[in-house]
């Protein structure tokens, strides 16, 4: 395969609105959005989540990567395996991959792409290839580059360049096909690793899916973690 082409993105804000607003714009249908998530213990604060949630995405501080900590724990992604993982090779682009990898997985990508869109068309090509494969299907999408781009410049704060050095990074949880959650995290090249197993579609319901997460952000000793889900009529 021929050496992939640096490319850097503007790094998307952390909030629903910038995430809802490209997902649209790619093509996942309006039946599903991105909204917060504000506790993983509170059971008040978890009924006003919109239910099933399909995918989950953390945010937290780069130099604090708890997944960093997981990577002898993943499994080296391979084309027919649970999930879709694409490597992430484009500077500032956590946030798009973990939208991809939250849209691309599970039930969403079974039922809830609008034909002919950006991600319909990325999804069916990218199923036969590897994970540097996939990366390299982003970087040649113009298509995708431009939606991003006008997503990531309308935010509520002004637009770091694409070079920007950013202290955050995003990970997702997907459902994969053998009804197993997966952590995912396009920069760690082996590709996914397994948090639970006999996971219903609803995967914020599940415990031990919960208390990996919180887990996970615990190891961070940051207050400035963050957590969005992708759920039906949110």
């Amino acid at each position: 395969m021929s050496e992939i082409k640096r490319v850097a993105f503007i790094p998307l804000e952390s909030n629903p609105e910038t995430f809802n607003s490209l997902a649209l714009k790619l093509g996942l249908s309006p039946a599903l959005s991105f909204t917060d998530v504000y506790s993983l213990t509170d059971p008040e604060l978890l009924s006003f989540i919109p239910r099933p949630v399909h995918a989950l995405i953390l945010i937290f501080p780069t130099s604090d990567d708890p997944a960093k900590q997981n990577a002898h724990l993943y499994s080296t992604a391979q084309t027919d395996g649970p999930v879709i993982y694409i490597r992430q090779t484009i500077k500032n682009a956590c946030g798009l991959m973990a939208l991809l990898h939250s849209v691309l997985n599970g039930v969403v990508a079974e039922k809830h792409l609008l034909p002919g869109s950006n991600l319909a068309s990325l999804l069916e090509e990218a199923r036969p290839l590897d994970p540097e494969g996939r990366a390299e299907l982003l970087i040649k999408s113009p298509s995708l580059a431009a939606a991003h781009k006008e997503a990531a410049e309308a935010g509520e704060t002004e637009a770091p360049d694409a070079e920007a050095e950013v202290d955050y990074h995003y990970i997702a949880f997907v459902r994969g096909t053998d009804a197993g959650v997966y952590e995912m995290d396009g920069s760690l090249k082996p590709g996914e690793r397994r948090i639970a197993e006999n996971v219903d579609e609803d995967i914020l319901g599940n415990e031990e899916v919960r208390k990996e997460i919180a887990r996970m952000m615990e190891e961070t000793k940051s207050s400035h973690c963050g957590i969005l889900a992708l759920a039906e009529g949110a």
